[in-house]
């Protein structure tokens, strides 16, 4: 239960999606998610403290664990579930470009 208390907070899916196209520098985030720092911090803090993220090494950033990579699958599938045909053009091309990275990241850590 604890994830989905995690994915539901404010900033969290966008950060998901900014770090699912790969590793990030903090300020990389922000500027793509449009976050202020403040709840920035605390976002990446949750997902660090729960497994789904972890920093880069030498301090290079932040990029998804191997559960970090399962997680965000899983809520790609049930974006593709509830799509219906309602989704914009964009954000299909985003769906689907996360989806490639992640398989690619999930390849990548097993390897």
């Amino acid at each position: 239960m604890e994830i989905l208390k995690t994915i539901s907070y404010a900033g969290t899916m966008e950060v998901l999606a900014s770090v699912g196209k790969g590793p990030k520098r903090f300020s990389d985030i922000m500027f793509e998610t449009k976050l202020n720092p403040g709840i920035l911090n605390r976002v990446l803090k949750t997902l660090m403290t729960n497994g789904i993220l972890e920093k880069c090494q030498n301090d290079e950033g932040y990029k998804l664990t191997e559960k970090g990579v399962k997680v965000s699958m899983y809520i790609l599938k049930i974006l593709e579930v509830s799509n219906n045909n309602n989704e914009t053009p964009e954000n299909l091309k985003l769906i689907k470009a996360m989806t490639l990275n992640l398989e690619h990241a999930r390849n990548s850590i097993s390897a």
